[in-house]
């Protein structure tokens, strides 16, 4: 079995490693910002980040005060 260290070819992309981080909702006023910058490039160094969904309207959000 691979190392989670060793890199994936994973269609056109080549991963450097194994490690891949699913994605997350941290966006509460709906608004990316700074704050995202700052937690993605604490998290850069998995193979593959899948970022977080952006909400349309506030309709379906789970922050209620969003």
């Amino acid at each position: 079995m691979p190392s989670f260290s060793t890199p994936l070819q994973l269609g056109p992309l080549l991963l450097k490693n194994r490690v891949i981080m699913s994605s997350l909702t941290r966006d509460r006023n709906l608004v990316p910002g700074p704050l995202q910058v700052e937690y993605y490039t604490q998290r850069a160094g998995a193979g593959l980040i899948l970022t977080e969904g952006t909400m349309i309207e506030k309709v379906g959000s789970e922050w209620s005060n969003a």
